[in-house]
């Protein structure tokens, strides 16, 4: 029968596991003599096997013994399980330089009558099976496993597609920093030798595709992320005298093949190291790079082991599914951030069409909405613009007291911006001497019926508290009434600026305090003057 699983033992460590010798009286040459009599007792050592492995499969299945069967020590057991019969066969054969048993599991019942989906009972007594006799013998070979083979083919589907991916990504990254033929800078020599040396191959093996460029499938993974873990170096050496000497003696001392490398690593160390290709182009793009690493370094063990033909379970088979689908995640958790930071042109002129077309449908629905409801209903833009009116109406005012004043000047006006710190908006100067600064700060909320607020505070000299007041905004707020056809208001547009005339106030009644210091303190001046000069006037007259 064709077995579903096969292995095979070979050399037991104990031979009275399966021969009992028997000591009895042979006369075959007249003489009487007690001889050893070998019985061959390989079907009860299978027995025992078998009776073990089914209790520790407790319950979920039964096993009965054929008998020997086919052969001489060919030893056949039937087990059941759900209603699915399978084979089980331990077939002994006996060399001149040892002694091996096979095991063979199959199916019994026919595979068009199985249930699609795998096999977990078959798993367990393949295993089970191996772990009660792999202590009795010196050695176990795997031969057939056509669960594992259907394990590492859905396994293996899904790491084609992830190495693909990743390989395209990393096309990607090269081919917009250093061109189609990335490949043939000096930094990576090796991988190009590799490349001229494996290319023919898959032409020759694939004539359809020998037109195309096959480079980036050419090299081994592990060679791929090797190469991108390079060092890129200046393409000139610094030119200084001494170096330039200390060049010429390498080169012309180098007149034997052991010193060529010693006078290659000197020339290779006169460059200066510019960046490194995984830090500069790839790290940007990953979320994570030291868990990044870790998935990397999962996926190429994973890939490796399912590649090259070794045996999986069914959790193996999850865990590297598991593994391969977090690191896809990564790989195009990356492509969508290259993407968005590298686009074609094309792409930029299809991304400009999709927002304006977007922005044109909402503002015309918004036109009709606020035509409607005889509302409006602002974005964040606007709104600011609102309170810069206010800034600029506050600033007007204080920029025409000033403007004939010889003392006092005021700055140029600062555009409020949309920011969450406070912002600085002009000030009111006397030469470099700072006397008034007035700040703004906002807070915007666009939605249907929110408030928005502009803090504006003045403060004086000495961090003198002028003035602090609030302007407030209330976005306008409709809905849709379904007996009058039509959008209806809810909540009314409003500015409440009215404490921008106590901001104008404030700082009219500052700047008059300061006036009238100042005319104070010049009046005291001129007067102290007028009685020194009267003073010295009276000492000359007395003298003459």
């Amino acid at each position: 029968m064709d077995y579903e699983i096969e292995f095979r033992l070979i050399d037991i460590k104990n031979i009275n596991k399966i021969q009992k010798i028997e000591k009895v009286e042979d006369s075959t040459f007249g003489n009487i003599r007690v001889v050893d009599c070998k019985h061959d007792i390989t079907d009860e050592y299978c027995k025992d096997i078998m009776y073990y492995v089914m209790t520790k499969l407790k319950s979920e299945g039964v096993s009965k013994y054929i008998g020997c069967t086919d052969r001489i020590g060919h030893y056949e057991f039937e087990v059941e399980s759900m209603g699915v019969k399978y084979t089980v066969i331990f077939q002994q054969d006996t060399y001149e330089w040892n002694l091996q048993l096979t095991v063979g599991v199959g199916y019994k019942t026919d595979k068009s009558e199985l249930p699609d989906e795998y096999d977990s009972f078959l798993e367990k007594l393949k295993l089970c099976i191996k772990n009660s006799m792999i202590r009795d013998w010196y050695k176990c070979i795997w031969i057939i496993d056509n669960q594992s083979l259907s394990l590492s083919r859905e396994v293996y589907s899904e790491i084609y597609i992830a190495e693909n991916e990743l390989r395209a990504f990393i096309s990607k990254v090269m081919i917009e920093n250093f061109g189609a033929d990335w490949h043939d800078k000096p930094e990576f020599t090796k991988l190009n030798a590799s490349i001229e040396q494996n290319s023919g191959d898959i032409k020759r093996n694939v004539p359809s595709f020998a037109n195309i460029d096959v480079n980036l499938y050419t090299l081994t993974l592990e060679s791929l992320m090797e190469t991108i873990k390079a060092d890129i170096y200046t393409d000139v050496m610094p030119d200084s005298p001494e170096i330039q000497k200390a060049i010429k003696s390498k080169i012309f001392a180098t007149t034997k093949l052991d010193k060529m490398q010693s006078a290659l690593d000197y020339l290779r160390a006169r460059y200066t190291k510019k960046y490194n290709v995984q830090e500069r182009f790839f790290d940007p793009f990953i979320n994570d790079t030291v868990k990044w690493q870790e998935a990397l370094s999962n996926f190429i063990a994973n890939r490796n082991h399912v590649a090259h033909n070794k045996l999986l379970d069914f959790s193996a088979k999850v865990k590297m599914l598991h593994d391969t689908g977090e690191f896809r995640e990564y790989i195009k958790s990356a492509v969508r951030k290259f993407d968005n930071e590298v686009r074609s042109l094309e792409v930029e002129e299809t991304m400009q069409a999709i927002e304006d077309q977007i922005e044109y449908e909402r503002e015309a629905q918004l036109e009709i909405v606020q035509s409607e409801a005889g509302i409006m209903i602002r974005d964040k833009k606007k709104i600011l613009e609102i309170f810069r009116e206010v800034i600029k109406d506050i600033y007007t005012d204080v920029y025409e007291v000033l403007y004939f004043d010889e003392k006092l000047d005021i700055d140029e006006i600062s555009t409020l911006q949309y920011e969450q710190d406070e912002q600085l908006l002009f000030t009111i100067i006397d030469g470099q001497r700072v006397l008034l600064s007035v700040y703004g700060l906002v807070d915007i909320d666009d939605a249907e019926g929110a408030t928005s607020t502009l803090k504006i505070s003045v403060v004086g000299e000495n961090d003198e508290d002028v003035a602090t007041e609030y302007i407030e905004y209330i976005n306008g707020e409709a809905e849709y009434n379904s007996e009058q056809t039509s959008y209806m208001p809810v909540v009314e547009d409003s500015l409440d600026d009215g404490n921008k005339v106590a901001i104008k106030e404030a700082i009219d009644t500052f700047l008059r305090r300061i006036i009238e210091e100042w005319d104070t303190m010049s009046y005291s001046e001129e007067r102290r003057a007028k009685e020194d000069w009267d003073a010295d006037a009276a000492d000359m007259l007395e003298g003459r």
